[in-house]
């Protein structure tokens, strides 16, 4: 008896956590990034990720391993990560994919990733979080629902799906006019989609409606990935995560977030444009003279002391003759 109740409570273990894992999928990232294989990585250590991508040291080291840095002097100007909260459908795109064990929530996260590394920032940051469902404007003139043959605009889910997938796009494309890359600065933004999961909940994971709609899904995210490719110039990571964790926990993190910022940490002390230009000169000055002063003491030490060179002139005594 005792070992049937022991089995039976390590199958809801396991039902539970694989309950709380997720995907995260690098749908695009600059040459300076390679991802590569690595095993599930933990939400808690994506703030760190985030972070080193953009070039900073994280504050704590991670057992994942998937994440190379080819070169630390090219840093991308932005990270855009796009939640979407699943609800167990299966969203395959093309880019580095891996697990995502959920042992926080990403709205954590992108807090998180802002009051720490906001304040470590040597370059204007900006960090803007944006829930789409509850900032759709359909008066916007760049508001176009999407074409869809099976999902029904009268049907709620439906509806707030599609319309949600507009807002998507129309989201992505008002970050333009927050970007601080002009100014040589870094943008970090997270873009949050939780209406498939609806979907989910109401028709279930095989319907034909919820295949439709992760087609949909699938065809907005590579449209923002595109458009934000052509921002940055290609200098940006642009991350994918479908969580299955409970709305109802993020709301509970969103609002105990809320109620302690007491600080606004969205953007860290300004630098002057020509920052990056005078930290550069001086690094490369700094550079060219060690390896020069490198160079002549290894040409002295190496010399050969004859009569034609100028260690014999300087060191040799020399008779004087009477006259």
């Amino acid at each position: 008896m005792a070992r049937v109740d022991m089995t039976r409570l390590l199958l809801l273990l396991s039902l539970f956590s694989s309950a709380l894992c997720g995907e995260i999928t690098m749908t695009h990232s600059p040459d300076t990034l390679r991802f590569g294989t690595s095993g599930l990585l933990r939400s808690t250590d994506l703030d760190d990720l985030l972070a080193a991508s953009l070039g900073y040291t994280p504050i704590q080291s991670s057992l994942w391993r998937g994440l190379t840095i080819t070169s630390p002097f090219n840093s991308p100007s932005g990270v855009v990560v796009v939640e979407v909260h699943g609800g167990g459908a299966n969203v395959r795109q093309e880019g580095a994919t891996y697990g995502l064990k959920e042992d926080t929530t990403l709205e954590e996260v992108f807090h998180r990733l802002k009051s720490i590394y906001g304040a470590r920032a040597q370059r204007h940051t900006i960090f803007k979080h944006f829930s789409v469902g509850s900032s759709m404007e359909e008066e916007d003139a760049q508001y176009v629902l999407p074409e869809a043959s099976v999902l029904n605009m009268s049907k709620e889910a439906d509806s707030a799906f599609l319309h949600e997938m507009a807002a998507l796009t129309v989201a992505a494309r008002k970050t333009e006019a927050l970007t601080t890359t002009p100014h040589g600065g870094q943008d970090v933004f997270f873009l949050e989609v939780d209406s498939l999961e609806q979907l989910v909940k109401t028709y279930g994971l095989e319907s034909p409606q919820v295949e439709e709609a992760i087609n949909i899904l699938r065809v907005h995210l590579v449209k923002v990935t595109d458009m934000m490719r052509q921002r940055y110039n290609d200098q940006v990571l642009v991350v994918t995560a479908i969580v299955d964790q409970d709305n109802l926990l993020s709301r509970r993190t969103r609002s105990v977030l809320q109620s302690e910022a007491t600080v606004d940490v969205g953007r860290n002390k300004e630098y002057s444009e020509d920052y990056p230009a005078i930290f550069n000169i001086i690094l490369w000055l700094s550079i060219t003279l060690f390896l020069a002063v490198l160079a002549t003491s290894i040409a002295m030490a190496t010399m050969d002391p004859g009569r034609d060179s100028i260690i014999y002139r300087m060191t040799t005594m020399r008779m004087k003759k009477d006259n």
